[in-house]
């Protein structure tokens, strides 16, 4: 672990720029270190931010540090993003935020402590797992609103404007799933939304659980007032591959299985993976990091909402919702 002044790499140099930020450590003896890589695939994590384990006038990491990547920016309110946690925190539902170093770009968070590990989709079909997942998120739906809102359809237009204004290529078919899309969109307009506070993450990743079975929500960046059965279909669709499975995480979510809601839901799956996928052929064309693998992130949920898109049912499930 280095402390303030042994920085020798860019990396270094950024979170020693964001650690000397926080006035409340002055004066403190702080050492870092790298926490895991950022990757893309076979799992998403960690891929928007460099992450840090931060001691402060100890030898043991008791925070975490995140600074968002460059090429993140422009999707990432960290104000946003330091309210939502704070008040998920406050729900038991997050480790707690403790500084935001907006000039640099960076968040500290309450480290986990040992023995905490990332969840994979194999634990999400555990339902004790799941079951309380769905537990944090609906806290999180009972609180006060964020300041920001969006749906995932808001989404889709940036990145798509960003990817044309970036001359980024598309697939041949692109045209049709924005189409696709746009369906959905507007049969969920037509049938109408609640709105709530939401983690509004799907990922598996942002899943912690410790050795107890506890579980904690972490990665608060897309955190808005959104529609809580786009949270909720987003994580069916991470952690299920048929919509069987997915009955009983939803009749936990609304405590009885209700078939409008999982056509809600798998509408928006599809419509998440047309965000991601856009993310993904954006970021491979414009990010500087090319050891990240966006392109086969974006072609794997493109491939995905393709899939949907072409099923059978899909008509009848919106007019259904």
């Amino acid at each position: 672990m280095k402390t303030i002044g042994e920085a020798s790499t860019p990396a270094e140099v950024r979170a020693e720029a964001a650690l000397t930020a926080i006035a409340n450590w002055t004066g403190k003896q702080i050492g870092f270190a790298p926490a895991s890589p950022g990757i893309a695939s076979p799992s998403h994590r960690g891929v928007d931010s460099e992450a840090w384990l931060v001691a402060v006038d100890q030898s043991s990491p008791a925070y975490f540090l995140k600074i968002v990547n460059s090429d993140q920016k422009a999707f990432v309110d960290l104000e946003a993003v330091f309210e939502a946690a704070s008040i998920a925190a406050g729900l038991g539902c997050t480790p707690s935020p403790r500084h935001l170093a907006r000039d640099a770009d960076a968040i500290v968070f309450d480290l986990l402590p040992p023995g905490w590990k990332t969840a994979r989709m194999d634990d999400l079909r555990r339902a004790d797992v799941m079951e309380q997942v769905i537990g944090l998120k609906k806290a999180i739906h009972g609180s006060r609103p964020f300041t920001l809102s969006w749906t995932v359809f808001d989404r889709i237009r940036v990145l798509d404007d960003a990817r044309k204004a970036a001359g980024v290529e598309r697939p041949d078919d692109l045209w049709w799933m924005l189409d696709g899309v746009g369906e959905i969109e507007r049969a969920i307009t037509a049938a109408g939304y609640d709105v709530r506070p939401s983690h509004a993450d799907g990922l598996a990743s942002n899943i912690m659980i410790g050795q107890d079975g506890a579980v904690q929500l972490v990665d608060f960046d897309d955190a808005r007032n959104i529609d809580p059965l786009y949270e909720v279909g987003i994580l069916l669709n991470e952690a299920f591959p048929f919509e069987e499975e997915m009955r009983p995480a939803l009749e936990m979510f609304e405590g009885s299985f209700r078939q409008a809601s999982l056509n809600r839901c798998r509408a928006y799956a599809a419509a998440d993976d047309l965000m991601w996928g856009l993310w993904g052929l954006l970021l491979n064309s414009t990010s500087p990091r090319g050891d990240i693998e966006f392109l086969k992130y974006a072609q794997w949920r493109l491939l995905r909402c393709r899939m949907a898109l072409r099923h059978p049912d899909f008509e009848l499930k919106l007019r259904r919702l």
